[in-house]
């Protein structure tokens, strides 16, 4: 009888204790994806609150014939916490107004506190900015 009351113990810390440790293991920082068209910080383009997931849509057209214009297709995800840092998959598909394209993806930590540049090009740069992050209470 000691042996079960100690085993129903021993198995009701453990089942306390696992809840115990950094946090829900969901992010933790608020901020946004921005883009940057030319070079960062140039104050044009178009940004998205960083969430769990998300995309953005972005390009641009020059209204000048000797500039070419482009569109920008950027995805994230939230993958897990790692120390001081929340850890996003990026996926970057940047392409011409003629046609040509390149992809890439990365994972980047992002501190709540530095921006993180992700990706850059001549005609763009995209970086997680902080910002306080916002609840929406439904």
């Amino acid at each position: 009888m000691a042996k079960a009351a100690l085993a129903c113990w021993v198995g009701l810390g453990v089942v306390l204790l696992s809840g115990c440790g950094e946090g829900d293991g969901g992010l933790r920082f608020g901020g946004r994806v921005v883009s940057h068209v030319g070079t960062y910080g140039s104050g044009t383009g178009s940004e998205a609150e960083l969430d769990e997931e998300g995309t953005l849509s972005c390009g641009f057209e020059y209204g000048d014939a000797s500039k070419q214009g482009w569109t920008s297709q950027i995805k994230w995800r939230f993958l897990r916490q790692d120390g001081d840092s929340d850890v996003y998959r990026i996926d970057w598909t940047f392409r011409m107004k003629d046609g040509a394209s390149v992809s890439n993806s990365k994972e980047v930590s992002f501190d709540g506190k530095e921006s993180v540049q992700a990706f850059a090009n001549h005609w763009q740069v995209v970086s997680i900015e902080p910002q306080a992050r916002t609840e929406y209470v439904q």
